[in-house]
């Protein structure tokens, strides 16, 4: 091995597979020499992740680091503070496509801090920060009690844990060395950081101190109404956790690829969220789940370019339900756990009709520029699914003019890369456009495929791609 990918390949060998966006690594480690003969471009994002031992648990703390928050705005809804991070350097220049962050505290208060996907290089042996400081919004409503900010306002540090998924494009020798083209690593994250909240601004800090003083009395208008929205979140939160936790499932869809010249394959896989629609257990998700290579530019692009086929016998399915075990405890996915097709206990009904549509694409590796057939989704972009069990709990379908507002996703954002289905709730803004309901930011990886509920949790629409979503009005018959 070329002495200077040894470091990269220390920090990737370390890690352990638990979510495929494409391709699959441990079919990889047993290919076949016919099987190795498929080109390097068959390679896509993994999720990895990194080991217990001392080693990577080091690299895993050091990746990314919180170097100090600063106060930005208060209201009577919300304090926003900003966030400065930096990511610790690999081997070599390296390219950051995304961060996302969940379960975020500082100092044990639940925050909200901004996800981040603009690309941005990390340098070699050198840290680089953050373009700019992410957004931390703490929400009131999402408290108990407004005390804990009050102290915060008195402190110079702070402790700020989590975890964090770095969505990292590799470079051609990187790519080459882990057979991938992205990887997706979770860190887990607890640093205390410098806070910097009013520093030489006192008049500043006696506005903040007011608003919350104000918050803090119970006889004030503004207390009450706090109270009785927290009160109302909680109930609300607690009826979709009810809801989630019956209907909600985790989707695992896996494929190959195969030459059918040389009889080399290579495996690929997608996740993404299903939801039972029906008492007889039917179950409603996005297309893009199950048949992710009819949306996949770069997939496309290697099947007419290498002429190659989808191998029938390389199709799996799996469906966990919410609570269920994903991964074994030797961090493999624990398909024992699941419902699958393999058990017949899960099968596919039918698909949206597809929509096929010629698109430019720019290969970023080779260069290349070529049109390919993808499938444009919109309301078509829906598979229906049959489930096999006992207590199989549906949940309600909204009208087609029902309101979408407030707006829930229940799903399982990078779900496999945690060892157990536990549904989130990820409150978005949604709105009517036409016949589709839009986003108004982009789905994260394993949202495809999720109910997008409404006040009265009731499912307005399923998550497809981007920031789309398909109706209700767009669901196929329910109807046995």
């Amino acid at each position: 091995m070329d002495p200077f990918l040894k470091p990269f390949a220390i920090v990737l060998a370390a890690a352990l597979l638990v979510f495929a966006g494409v391709s699959n690594l441990r079919a990889s480690q047993k290919e076949s020499s016919k099987e190795s003969q498929l080109p390097p471009e068959l390679r896509g994002a993994k999720i990895y992740r990194l080991s217990d031992d001392g080693r990577s648990d080091q690299v895993q703390e050091n990746l990314v680091t919180y170097k100090r928050v600063t106060y930005k705005d208060i209201s009577t809804e919300r304090l926003l503070l900003d966030v400065d991070v930096s990511l610790q350097p690999m081997d070599r220049d390296t390219t950051v496509t995304r961060l996302y962050f969940q379960n975020v505290r500082v100092s044990g208060v639940p925050v909200h801090l901004q996800t981040f996907d603009q690309e941005f290089k990390i340098l070699k042996k050198q840290a680089v920060d953050l373009p700019a400081p992410l957004e931390c919004s703490v929400v009131y409503s999402d408290l108990d009690s407004v005390a804990p900010l009050r102290e915060l306002v008195e402190k110079n540090k702070i402790q700020i844990t989590g975890e964090s998924f770095v969505q990292i494009k590799l470079n051609t020798l990187q790519k080459l060395l882990v057979r991938s083209k992205d990887v997706v690593i979770p860190v887990k994250f607890s640093q205390e950081v410098p806070l910097e909240m009013f520093s030489d601004r006192p008049l500043l800090k006696l506005a903040a101190v007011k608003v919350l003083d104000v918050l803090s009395d119970p006889s004030t208008t503004a207390a009450l109404s706090l109270a009785k929205e927290r009160v109302a979140k909680l109930a609300r939160e607690h009826s979709l956790s009810s809801v989630a936790h019956g209907s909600v499932y985790l989707l695992y869809c896996e494929y190959a690829l195969k030459d059918p010249a040389t009889g080399a394959s290579e495996k690929f896989a997608q996740s993404g969220t299903g939801f039972v629609a029906s008492s007889d257990g039917k179950l409603l998700t996005a297309k893009r789940v199950i048949q992710p290579w009819k949306f996949d530019p770069q997939v496309a692009f290697l099947m007419e370019k290498y002429h190659l086929e989808l191998d029938p016998e390389g199709y799996k399915l799996a469906a966990w339900p919410a609570g269920a075990q994903v991964q074994s405890p030797g961090g493999q996915l624990d398909f024992e756990s699941a419902l699958t097709q393999e058990q017949q206990s899960l099968q596919v009904l039918k698909v949206g009709p597809d929509n096929m549509q010629k698109a430019a694409y720019h290969d970023p590796d080779s260069g290349e520029t070529a049109s390919v057939s993808l499938d444009a989704g919109a309301g078509d972009d829906w598979a229906l699914l049959q489930l096999r069990g006992a207590n199989l709990q549906p949940i309600a379908l909204a009208g087609a003019t029902d309101s979408v507002s407030p707006a829930t996703l229940l799903a399982f954002p990078y779900g496999l890369s945690q060892s157990s289905a536990e549904p989130k709730q990820v409150d978005v803004k949604a709105m009517r456009q036409g016949n589709q309901v839009t986003l108004d930011e982009p789905l994260d990886p394993g949202e495809s495929g999720a109910p997008l509920v409404n006040g009265e949790g009731k499912v307005v629409a399923l998550a497809g791609g981007a920031k789309q979503c398909v109706p209700v009005g767009s669901f196929p018959s329910l109807a046995p």
